[in-house]
């Protein structure tokens, strides 16, 4: 089976950052900023891998934040910018575009606190992003999406572990797809975390925008799939205060994504 590295884990953020079924105690705060870039001139689009001519680069500063509203409650708020380019194989020309993404606001309320925790969310991304139809850049998909979630998990010693299951609803005539990340961390240094991370998108339903976007920025086609498993490093500088992750996955039955290297960089605050 061919193996190919797709970068998704900054692209949608339905359950990056690890979020899990654990919310912040009232009144207290996470801020992470983080930067994580795609390069690449292969695409897998409708089953099939195509060459496409030239060199694309997809490049996302983002800032994610969440916020307790109660000990059981708390806020979510994505602000991702974005930055496309494209230099032609043969004409050697450059188009650029820069904006916004999809700006993602959520809450989340935690259900139940015992050994397990169990968590209920829902996510809201408005259609925020820039289209460029003389270029076919793009900044994110060209739809809002509505993604209830469960999470639960728990921790052990130096182990924790969780898994998220979603439904993602999309508009423009996008396909919905089922999601689906989980992650077992272990500290293996006093204030480092080894993760092993999955992730997964698949799409449940065929809508009409493929047929119409097939012509747009590659890296959000509609009835996108994946399913990557990665490794994380977190670092906790100062402990509950300051700290940096590193990330790198690797992605299987990709289709109408990418297929390129995938590092991202990340920095937070707990406030």
């Amino acid at each position: 089976m061919k193996k190919y590295i797709l970068l998704f884990s900054l692209l949608g953020l339905q359950f990056a950052n690890a979020q899990g079924p654990w919310t912040k105690e009232k009144g207290k705060a996470y801020v992470q900023l983080g930067v994580s870039g795609l390069f690449y001139n292969q695409a897998q689009i409708d089953g099939n891998k195509v060459a496409i001519d030239g060199d694309y680069s997809d490049v996302t500063t983002q800032l994610y934040s969440e916020y307790g509203i109660t000990n059981n409650l708390e806020a979510l708020l994505v602000i991702p910018m974005k930055f496309a380019s494209y230099t032609g194989t043969t004409s050697n020309t450059t188009q650029n575009l820069s904006g916004l993404g999809n700006i993602t606001l959520g809450l989340k309320y935690k259900l139940y606190d015992k050994d397990w925790k169990i968590s209920t969310g829902l996510q809201f991304q408005a259609n925020t992003s820039k289209f460029d139809s003389s270029t076919g850049l793009s900044t994110d998909f060209d739809a809002s999406s509505f993604i209830p979630y469960v999470s639960a998990g728990s921790s052990a010693g130096k182990w924790y572990y969780f898994a998220n299951v979603g439904y993602g609803y999309m508009t423009n005539d996008y396909s919905d797809y089922f999601k689906m990340g989980a992650e077992v961390g272990y500290q293996i240094i006093p204030k480092g975390h080894l993760i092993f991370a999955l992730d997964t998108k698949n799409p449940v339903a065929k809508e009409s925008a493929f047929a119409n976007n097939n012509n747009r920025w590659p890296s959000y086609l509609d009835r996108q799939t994946y399913n990557a498993v990665g490794l994380k490093f977190n670092y906790e500088f100062i402990q509950n205060k300051y700290g940096a992750n590193f990330s790198t996955f690797g992605a299987f039955g990709n289709n109408n994504a990418p297929l390129a290297p995938s590092i991202n960089l990340a920095v937070y605050a707990k406030l």
